[in-house]
């Protein structure tokens, strides 16, 4: 059985258009160059997902536009390695917003709102060894995930993706500068709490209080 075809040729004869329903049950539009290169594709799947392709001189897609049947939908950038460099969704179950990778296919930078308890809004970023090394948003505290009121704050970590500095506001109020050694025990801490007070507080390498500061006590140690 022939699939049924509708093309269009330029005055030299080449194809330039070509509308078609594949074996597949897929209907597109392909828009060539006048090389005969497919540039560019307008389809709508079998399953009735649709999708925008734009093609670099080897016909090979660059941009993909498309909406997915599970709700995402999103626009992808390849470069002309054929290696996905940048992202922008919202995908059910993960993060909406804009990702972006290096040529080695590492993430690097994301600028995202969710998912779930994971984040509230944040920019963050990669190095190129895949370990996390900043953050700039509100995320929810660990040990309260039902807490949507979140942590507004910068945070820095090591080589090892361990977090060890942020400053910013806690969910208590607390606008503090925390820092934590490598291996994750809470070391120091600075700010205004929300008694009101403020102070410095020192801690040693088993987490226990060594020197205090200020107009009073200083509030439990954060859980990030």
């Amino acid at each position: 059985m022939d699939v049924p075809e509708l093309t269009v040729v330029d005055e030299d004869g080449r194809v330039r258009a070509r509308l078609a329903i594949a074996a597949d049950g897929t209907l597109s539009l392909d828009l060539a160059d006048p090389g005969g290169t497919a540039r560019a594709r307008v389809a709508v799947g079998r399953d009735g997902a649709p999708r925008i392709e734009l093609r670099g001189p080897d016909g090979v897609p660059r941009v993909v536009l498309g909406a997915a049947l599970d709700g995402g939908s999103g626009l992808d950038v390849w470069d002309e390695e054929g290696r996905h460099r940048l992202a922008v969704g919202d995908r059910p179950g993960g993060p909406s917003g804009l990702m972006v990778w290096d040529g080695a296919g590492g993430l690097r930078a994301l600028l995202a709102l969710g998912p779930g308890n994971d984040r509230d809004v944040s920019l963050e970023f990669w190095d190129r060894d895949g370990a996390y090394r900043a953050g700039l948003g509100m995320w929810t505290e660990p040990t309260d995930p039902a807490d949507s009121s979140g942590i507004a704050a910068l945070e820095l970590a090591d080589a090892e993706g361990q977090n060890r500095a942020r400053v910013g506001e806690r969910p208590d109020g607390s606008t503090t500068l925390d820092f934590w050694d490598p291996d994750g025990t809470y070391r120091a801490g600075v700010g205004e709490w929300a008694t009101g007070a403020a102070g410095l507080a020192l801690f040693d390498a088993e987490g226990r209080p060594h020197t205090e500061m200020g107009t009073s006590s200083p509030p439990s140690r954060p859980s990030r």
